[in-house]
């Protein structure tokens, strides 16, 4: 039986986009759960939630299915409570992840669309600040750190004021903004466990973080079939109902999984921030490409290593692709680069700050995102090669 991930071995071997890096621990983990002979939610659930407080240090988790599921019950949360109604408007960056801004949409809420910061492939600060300028009944704001990015939060958060923030960080678990974990600036913050981010519950699973220990109880109610969990659990009252809910909840065996991966989590970050520098001194050497920037204060936990190809290079971007294809790295596009352009978002209703989005097509056009989670070192070094070949050919 095999007793941990299956490593890179020989020249040749596919570089992936990422691994999902485990062994004997989270086996262990999973018969713990058969042990028990309990499969939903119980002590290794709770376990894992407190582990995901202690690191993020945001006081109240809940597990859901996926980061999705966490950031349309984050948005079900605020009609809950009355704080968004349909027809209100939301910030969100035209560069992104599609779940990202398609609960709202699903909500009635209407997107007001903002390009996207050179280079950094996450929000613009002076677009949040331009957008409220404009619109100021704008109720807040839906924002992704994209590929483990960090914006400025202090100058974001000021610009929103009292507007309500929920922050996406299925890709930036382990990044801080200035000391402070991402997700804890807003009112809600969804984290992804999905099998190629920096931790996984076995394939899929998020979880639903806040700083606020009522927005935490309405949202457990959402997430298990609105029970209402503030009265004592009777014989009469055992289906007591708190809200219109669902069943979204993470399966024991899932956090099972994913309890034992946190352990990891810290190595996981600085394994990934050390191959991030070395890919950074790497493509310096060569004046093809826009780099990847950040904010000063930002130390992001990056899920990739993403760049441009300037205009001005001797090859464009589907030369550089069809070259890793060809020996086996795994490739990607910049998510939804512009996001309006996918087919199901073209007709929805929504405001954009700008007629042309000149960031978000250059990112549409010449953008691309490599492996960089890590590797093992001769791994690294066989990859490296392979990127210095073509790029020492021009």
């Amino acid at each position: 039986m095999l007793k941990s991930w299956k490593k890179w071995e020989k020249k040749g071997d596919p570089h992936l986009i990422n691994r999902a890096q485990w062994d004997e621990a989270e086996l262990k983990a999973i018969e713990e759960v058969f042990d028990n002979d309990w499969f939903g939610y119980g002590k290794i659930n709770q376990e894992f939630e407190k582990k995901l407080a202690e690191f993020t240090k945001i006081p109240y988790f809940n597990l859901t299915n996926s980061g999705s599921t966490a950031i349309w019950t984050a948005i079900k949360c605020l009609f809950h409570d009355k704080k968004l109604k349909r027809g209100d408007l939301v910030i969100h960056p035209i560069t992104t992840f599609p779940t990202s801004i398609s609960s709202a949409i699903e909500f009635g809420l209407i997107p007001v669309f903002i390009e996207t910061k050179p280079n950094t492939y996450v929000v613009d600060e002076a677009e949040v600040e331009r957008a409220i300028e404009k619109y100021p009944q704008i109720k807040g704001m839906i924002m992704p750190y994209l590929l483990g990015n960090i914006p400025n939060m202090e100058r974001i958060k000021k610009a929103l004021g009292d507007r309500f923030l929920i922050e996406d960080c299925c890709d930036t678990l382990g990044g801080t903004f200035d000391g402070i974990h991402v997700g804890a600036f807003g009112d809600f913050s969804a984290f992804s466990f999905y099998g190629s981010h920096h931790i996984t519950a076995g394939g899929v699973g998020g979880a639903l973080a806040t700083n606020d220990e009522k927005l935490s109880r309405t949202a457990k109610s959402l997430i298990f079939w609105g029970h209402d969990y503030d009265v004592d659990q009777t014989f009469l009252n055992r289906y007591e109902g708190a809200t219109v809910g669902s069943d979204y909840q993470m399966s024991a065996i899932q956090a099972a999984f994913a309890l034992a991966q946190i352990k990891k989590l810290p190595g996981f970050v600085e394994a990934r921030a050390k191959q991030f520098a070395e890919m950074m001194t790497l493509f310096k050497g060569y004046d093809f490409f826009h780099l990847p920037e950040s904010d000063s204060r930002a130390r992001p936990s990056w899920f990739c290593f993403p760049l441009r190809v300037k205009e001005n290079a001797p090859f464009n971007r589907e030369t550089f692709v069809e070259y890793l294809k060809s020996n086996n790295v795994e490739i990607r596009p910049i998510m939804n680069a512009n996001i309006l352009k996918q087919k199901p978002f073209q007709h929805i209703e929504r405001i954009t700050m700008h007629e042309e989005h000149p960031i978000a097509e250059d990112i549409l056009k010449n953008g691309l995102f490599l492996p960089c989670w890590g590797m093992p070192e001769e791994q690294k070094q066989d990859y490296y090669d392979i990127i210095k070949k073509f790029l020492d050919s021009y």
